[in-house]
Formats: C-alpha cells, sequence, structure tokens
C-alpha cells in the first residue's frame, strides 16, 4: 500500500481523540506519507497551517470538534486569501452519515468525506481522488 509518490508529502490529522489522530496517522504512514502532522481541534490546525515551513498536501478532519469544528475549520480554510492554503484538499471524517452532512461538505467544497470507522483501504482511495483534483 506504499506509495512512492507521497514520500516527500505532509499529511495532516484533526481530530479531538488522540486515539483517532494516532490510528489516521499510522494509516497515512503506511500509504507512504513522509511526515503527518496532528491538531487536536480545527482552531489549532489553523494556527498551525498559517505557521508551517511546509503545507499539508491533504488534510483529513474530523467534523464533531470544539472549539471549532470539522465544518467551520474547512469554511475558514476555503476563505483564505492564499490560494496555496485555500485549494488543500480535506477530506472530512463523521461518525454517522446524514445526506444534509453531505450537503454541507459539498457546499465547502471537501474533497472527500468518510465514515468512521475508517479502513486502510477506504482511505487510500479517498487519498487518491483528493490528490488527483
Amino acid at each position: 500500500m506504499n506509495n512512492e509518490r507521497y514520500a516527500n508529502l505532509v499529511a495532516m490529522v484533526i481530530d479531538d481523540q488522540a486515539v483517532v489522530r494516532a490510528m489516521m496517522g499510522r494509516m497515512l504512514t503506511q500509504l507512504g506519507f513522509g511526515v503527518v502532522v496532528e491538531a487536536r481541534d480545527g482552531a489549532q490546525a489553523m494556527a498551525d497551517i498559517e505557521a508551517a515551513e511546509r503545507l499539508p498536501s491533504v488534510i483529513l478532519c474530523d467534523i464533531g470538534m470544539k472549539p471549532m469544528d470539522g465544518m467551520s475549520f474547512l469554511a475558514a480554510l476555503r476563505e483564505r486569501p492564499e490560494i496555496h492554503i485555500s485549494r488543500i484538499p480535506v477530506i472530512l471524517l463523521t461518525a454517522t452519515a446524514s445526506s444534509e452532512l453531505a450537503d454541507r461538505a459539498r457546499t465547502l467544497r471537501a474533497n472527500g468525506y468518510i465514515v468512521k470507522p475508517v479502513t486502510p483501504d477506504v482511505l487510500a482511495l479517498r487519498v487518491e481522488r483528493a490528490m488527483a483534483r
């Protein structure tokens, strides 16, 4: 499953649960990402992105977090004036699927949507699709 194309790329995992961040980080490393960074919520992620020397090439973001949830993070990211930041691919993670969440994710230009639990095969497919756009 290791993909050499991702070896020099950074992936970011945003989730309020440390165990989920660690699990997603392992899967991204197995996919071949050279660096995986973590954030506990959207606010920390936005601050980390603004301060980063290397921007993430893809972001996996949980929807249900506080103080800044995944939808708010995605909206803030897409509103950034810097094109190289506002167009970072974002794959949203959620515990429950609904057409309302899917519609909102599309409106905010999410690059993908995964219902937990995440499997390595589904993650690989969503990352591949997001990175291709």
